[in-house]
């Protein structure tokens, strides 16, 4: 069997056209591989970077290695891919970004990366990757479609017959912003980060005569030349420390049971769950912020956790083969239970415990790490309740203030704040524990404010949906609405027509606006800026059905207030009726001192009406009395 072997840089290997067989069209990657793909790149990229480099000295920089692919000749031309599809989608799906975001902003001066992408055949555009039809559909609309967020998205929806590994990769695009280092966006590194993707990321493709060869190929690769992973040292290293054969026997099944559960909560989550329990309750040093700092505990972890738990038997207290066989047969299935709820807390609504949900939906894969730093296999089921609520409530408070306040809660930008609260907080009891996430929220406490400051333009889409499906699912949930919507429906971004978008309350055009206001007797903008300010305020939005939104975008706001009775809540309280028709609104209203009145005309002063109104809702969803009544 003819073997080649090749290294090819993302510009040059995705340059070929790949046929995919039958078996690797399914598309699998999570937010979690993106994430890793993205901080690797950028952490590799950042690693050499210097102040006085330009785009030229960047493409000098030292390879960083993808992986590799293996492929096969095909009749039809082009090569198929017999292993790495995975990694070749969602190189497409980055270039892709990269694509349109030099269509929206020029003068960035991205290089052009249209060749990576497809190429004119025929006459006709041809993707170099082989898609079925609603993959190619949504890749024609994220290289040809419209610049518009909000109208990208409705044509997405609009596609017909999506498959899961579409709605996936759909998905992950969404995410690929937020992904992106600060420090890469504040020093306008962009065009030299693509330049490094493009230019200096490298995989090795190995070419086999014949597709059978490439599975025999896979297979020496996957199985008999696979080394160790760092789970099955780690348990090798913990079992063999056990002397006595029936605790070691009874450690081995305790051991399989939880790696059965992790292994049902989804790929990697093995790994993950380690990395976040060593972390959580063992590290104590985190990689500084100059060029050229040692990586600490934190890093260590995440790249040989095994190795760490080794280095570092003593700081886990394990001495003698007692303190293993406690470790598995009772400490470990303890923080694997936990991990499990904690993690189907995030993607399922519970009712004793939605700010798990709440941190879930905004991403925040920390949570997992702050809980384990605080809650004990020796607390009560009472402790352990108060803890995880505590701590999840506090995560939200956190992840609100930072956005109301122009910060990103991304991986990168929250990582080092989210480890120094696990250590700062760690293995307290409930009192101690109250005493100082109650500190941490009244020194914060005037943050929360900053709604009012809360734009269409200053806050990401995906934030201020987040934003305004809490203020209305507090609200359905204090006046006991049967009808209400949940928030789990607001931000839920695959129901087609029925996915909910932030909705403007005044249509786009100045002199219509004006027109509309003289006619309810309100008092006219003054200039377009003033129109434009408080058009986009956070008082000039609540949430719709797409569908609903299309349909009543360009009408006048009095013209939409007659549909507003049939919407949700937020949308519901712009109406008379909802305060004729809602029994619970003035008992609530009376016990929270929230005050709202409905707005006959959206004018400034309406406008600033329901800016307070949400100031109001969001000073009870956020206080330093909610967290206490938690505990």
């Amino acid at each position: 069997m003819q073997i080649t072997f090749d290294r090819k840089t993302v510009n040059t290997c995705l340059q070929q056209k790949f046929v995919l067989p039958t078996y690797q069209r399914d598309y699998k990657w999570t937010v979690k591989h993106l994430q890793e793909l993205l901080t690797d790149i950028q952490e590799a990229f950042l690693s050499t970077w210097k102040p006085n480099h330009g785009r030229q000295d960047v493409l000098g920089y030292d390879s960083y290695f993808l992986g590799t692919i293996i492929t096969t000749q095909v009749a039809q031309g082009g090569k198929a891919i017999v292993d790495g599809q995975q990694r070749i989608t969602t190189l497409t799906l980055l270039l892709s970004y990269v694509h349109r975001l030099n269509k929206k902003q020029p003068n960035l001066s991205i290089s052009p990366v249209d060749q990576t992408i497809r190429r004119r055949v025929a006459g006709q555009n041809e993707f170099n990757l082989d898609m079925d039809k609603p993959r190619h559909d949504l890749f024609d609309l994220l290289i040809d479609g419209p610049t518009d967020d909000d109208e990208l998205s409705a044509a997405v929806d609009s596609i017909q017959n999506k498959d899961s590994g579409t709605e996936r990769l759909w998905s992950l695009y969404q995410e690929i912003d937020n992904f992106l280092a600060a420090e890469i966006k504040d020093q306008n590194l962009l065009p030299h980060l693509f330049d490094y993707l493009t230019e200096c990321v490298c995989m090795f493709e190995i070419g086999v005569p014949r597709e059978q060869d490439g599975h025999k190929v896979f297979v020496t690769m996957n199985d008999r030349g696979l080394k160790l992973s760092p789970i099955d040292l780690l348990k090798g290293f913990l079992l063999s420390s056990i002397s006595n054969n029936q605790q070691n026997q009874a450690a081995h099944a305790s051991w399989m049971d939880c790696i059965q559960k992790l292994k049902g909560l989804g790929s990697d989550e093995d790994s993950n769950f380690f990395k976040t329990w060593i972390r959580s309750k063992y590290a104590d040093t985190i990689r500084g912020k100059k060029r050229g700092d040692a990586p600490g505990d934190f890093e260590l972890i995440g790249d040989s956790y095994h190795r760490w738990v080794i280095d570092n038997k003593d700081r886990l207290g394990l001495k003698t083969s007692d303190d293993f066989s406690n470790l598995l047969t009772g400490t470990l299935p303890y923080f694997v239970n936990l991990y499990c709820q904690i993690k189907h807390g995030e993607q399922k609504y519970d009712e004793n415990f939605p700010h798990v949900f709440f941190n879930g939906a905004r991403d925040l894969t920390l949570q997992a790490m702050v809980i384990f730093s605080t809650v004990k296999p020796t607390d009560t089921t009472s402790d352990a309740t108060k803890k995880i609520k505590a701590i999840s409530y506090f995560l939200d408070y956190l992840a609100t203030v930072r956005v109301l306040n122009g910060k990103e809660n991304t991986y990168d930008n929250i990582r080092d704040l989210i480890f120094e609260l696990a250590k700062e907080i760690r293995d307290l009891d409930v009192a101690e524990l109250k005493v100082k996430l109650s500190e941490r929220i009244q020194n914060e406490r005037d943050k929360v404010d900053g709604i009012t400051g809360a734009t269409y333009e200053n806050i990401k889409r995906q934030d201020l949906l987040h934003l305004l499906g809490r203020l209305a699912e507090y609200l359905e949930r204090s006046l006991e609405m049967a009808t209400g919507v949940g928030f789990s429906d607001y931000v839920d971004r695959s129901r087609d027509s029925r996915t909910f978008d932030v909705e403007h309350l005044i249509a786009h055009d100045f002199a219509d606006a004006n027109a509309d206001i003289a006619k309810a007797r309100g008092k006219p903008f003054s200039s377009t800026s003033e129109f434009t300010a408080k058009r986009n305020s956070i008082g000039g939005l609540i949430l719709l059905p797409r569908g609903r939104n299309r349909s009543m975008k360009d009408m006048a706001y009095t013209d939409k207030l007659q549909r507003y009775s049939g919407e949700n809540v937020l949308a519901q309280t712009l109406t008379e009726n909802f305060f004729k028709n809602q029994p619970n609104w003035t008992k609530f209203s009376t016990e929270s001192g929230i005050k709202c009145d409905p707005v006959p005309c959206a004018d400034i002063s309406g406008l600033d009406q329901r800016t307070e109104f949400y100031r109001q809702l969001a000073s009870k969803i956020w206080c330093k009395e909610e967290l206490e009544r938690l505990f």
